[in-house]
């Protein structure tokens, strides 16, 4: 089987004729404050005997019968019972979430460019954000995450290339060794049977299948930025009840079969069903950075007497959406073809949230202003007659780099009073709520006087209205 399918194979379903037939829960257990420490943990091999009496009996379980060289790890329950998890399956599960992920850490030696091309994190707000490598999907950017900040997640991915060479170097079966990627107490759920240990009943219970595990991981947020255009991670920070997306499909038609791809074998993708598989990543935000090019970008020169002239017209020819359109204000859901950005989403629900603004059959439009073809648009930006831009134009992301701010204009109605309008503007963080200014007046464009006010109101921050 190729290492990219790991994901969907897991101990104890049935396969007929290249066919996954069923995936069967044996018995679910719960491990609540179960220790991963060294220990309480040991690596055996599933052929082991002690005191003459072999933890995985042959008689209660025989399907390890041609792999008894293969490595599990051993959790001690209490003084006699055990936890044993095929080291296959903690790889499976905890860096299966794409297959060229996966595929990756069986290939090629662990580096940190093997994954990611750049990576910042923020120890004050544990904020980290990654640029993930060629080819790597955002489903995995979680698990990618937790490489790049524990030392226990990095040593846990490194073993399983370098257990497979050292195997492989020594002319030995090939069976990956690697741990936990963590330490300390975790809720585990898994799928599995009890077996007994010599005459004593249900004293090791062999996990097929990990299905939850609660150790957090060592951030609070995560973006990333990916090369490939599907390498979505979710609107909701976490996978839902749902598909989550795999490197290969199959068709009506396809099957699986033993044998290497030929050259006129096409690439396939499979969606896989994902429960949580990690409750923490649920309260946390994961999201993709894409920047979406809104052609140029308006520049003001700012004289040393404060006054302000305009020296580029940076509007776009193309249109990329209609004048206007309505949210419902009862739940924010944005029905849109394409995705507005997240502080435009962000701000819509704080406007609507606001007591100030409760009344029945409220509205919200984002408008594209006379004179402007786009709902979402860069910020002009100011320099200086020594060519110096402005930090109020720009936006600084995660990793350092900065581009221009963006922003775009709202209008709340109902029918009891009189339209209200807004300005949303970027923060500089995504975990700080968007800067949103109410505006007297609707402008038509963005001209001169605008820009004066806008600049005024960012300067004097005592000015800015964050609306809760």
């Amino acid at each position: 089987m190729p290492i990219s399918a790991l994901p969907l194979l897991a101990i104890g379903d049935l396969w007929r004729d290249g066919r996954q037939i069923a995936s069967p829960d044996y018995q679910v257990e719960t491990f609540h404050d179960l220790p991963v420490r060294p220990e309480t943990t040991t690596f055996i091999k599933a052929g082991l005997a002690f005191d003459e009496h072999f933890l995985l009996p042959l008689g209660r379980h025989p399907w390890h019968r041609l792999h008894t060289q293969a490595y599990c790890v051993s959790i001690d329950l209490d003084s006699d019972r055990r936890l044993l998890v095929p080291c296959v399956e903690i790889i499976r599960f905890y860096f299966g979430s794409s297959g060229n992920f996966i595929q990756r850490l069986f290939t090629q030696p662990l580096a940190a460019n093997s994954l990611w091309l750049d990576s910042h994190f923020n120890p004050s707000t544990k904020h980290l954000h990654l640029t993930l490598a060629e080819g790597l999907s955002g489903l995995s950017a979680a698990d990618i995450g937790r490489i790049a900040t524990s030392k226990f997640a990095w040593r846990a991915a490194a073993g399983i290339f370098a257990s497979c060479q050292k195997a492989a170097a020594q002319q030995h079966p090939v069976y990956p060794y690697t741990g936990f990627p963590f330490e300390g107490t975790t809720d585990l759920v898994a799928s599995g049977m009890w077996l007994p240990f010599g005459d004593k009943e249900n004293r090791t219970f062999l996990a097929f299948k990990l299905q939850s595990c609660t150790y957090p991981f060592p951030f609070r947020a995560l973006s990333y930025e990916a090369t490939k255009s599907k390498a979505n991670y979710g609107s909701t920070g976490h996978q839902d009840n749902a598909k989550a997306s795999f490197s290969r499909k199959q068709e009506a038609t396809a099957e699986v079969v033993d044998g290497d791809p030929g050259t006129t074998k096409q690439r396939r993708s499979a969606t896989f069903i994902s429960k949580h598989r990690f409750p923490d990543l649920v309260r946390k935000q994961i999201w993709r950075e894409k920047i979406e090019a809104l052609g140029k970008t308006d520049i003001f020169l700012r004289r040393k007497d404060g006054s302000l002239e305009q020296v580029t017209f940076g509007e776009s020819d193309t249109t990329t959406g209609p004048a206007g359109f309505e949210v419902e204000a009862e739940n924010a859901k944005i029905q849109h073809e394409e995705r507005l950005p997240w502080f435009v989403r962000k701000g819509l629900e704080l406007i609507q949230s606001d007591p100030c603004h409760a009344a029945s059959n409220i509205k919200v439009k984002i408008l594209c202003p006379p004179g402007r073809k786009q709902l979402v648009f860069n910020l002009p930006m100011i320099v200086n007659e020594d060519g110096e831009i402005d930090p109020i134009s720009l936006l600084t992301l995660p990793r350092g780099a900065t581009r221009p701010r963006q922003a775009c204009f709202a209008e709340l109605c109902n029918e009891q009073s009189a339209s209200k309008h807004f300005l949303l503007l970027e923060n500089d963080c995504r975990t700080t709520r968007p800067i949103i200014i109410p505006l007297l007046t609707m402008t038509s464009a963005i001209d001169i006087a605008f820009l004066q006010f806008i600049s005024a109101q960012l300067i004097a921050q005592s000015a800015i209205t964050h609306l809760a």
